[in-house]
């Protein structure tokens, strides 16, 4: 269980495990509390037999994960999310991995403080197996969708990339999202961006 300082810069995208079912290919169904870890994208769960977090080692033999109504599939070891909307998109939910800041004077961070991002490991409660010797922490969330048009999924980073799949709405679109102030890491707001856009 995260303690709530941790939440900042917990790798993790719930703040607590939470209570899933897995669906496997087979028909078979799994119940565990599970997270997704957004800085190496892969599942992980607590273990009941033993109470250790783990990692979900077969993600191409399941269906899909579902966290209450929520839910993702895998490709590859990526956990992706579906909304069922029309059009229905796809979330990609994304972390850098950071150098915490140094310290300062009387142990407060130094504001000037260079971020660097590096590769590395999170291997279950607490345990971190870095590239750097310095501890690393989630710096920023970011995500990835993608948008079924005509049966493809095309995706998009950034609202350039999103306005591109448009091309005869881009200006009234560019309205629409500074009218209602479109956060790009909303999923909600992006959601009904892209149901405004699909009903043009």
């Amino acid at each position: 269980m995260l303690h709530a300082q941790d939440k900042e810069s917990s790798p993790y995208l719930f703040n607590d495990f939470q209570e899933a079912t897995v669906y496997f290919k087979d028909g078979s169904q799994y119940h565990e509390k599970m997270n997704y870890n957004l800085l190496v994208d892969k599942f992980y769960f607590i273990d009941h037999i033993d109470n250790k977090v783990k990692v979900l080692s077969n993600p191409q033999d399941i269906q899909i994960i579902k966290f209450g109504n929520r839910v993702f599939y895998t490709e590859g070891n990526y956990g992706i999310e579906i909304l069922p909307t029309n059009p229905v998109l796809y979330i990609q939910y994304k972390g850098n991995m950071r150098k915490e800041a140094s310290k300062g004077a009387y142990g407060q961070p130094a504001e000037t403080s260079s971020v660097k991002t590096y590769g590395g490991t999170y291997a279950g409660r607490g345990e971190r197996y870095e590239f750097d010797p310095e501890k690393l922490i989630l710096g920023s969330r970011y995500n990835i969708y993608w948008v079924e048009k005509k049966g493809k999924k095309k995706s998009f980073k950034n609202f350039k990339q999103f306005l591109k799949l448009y091309p005869k709405h881009k200006e009234e679109l560019k309205l629409f999202i500074k009218e209602n102030n479109i956060d790009f890491n909303n999923v909600q707001q992006i959601s009904r961006l892209c149901i405004h856009a699909d009903s043009l």
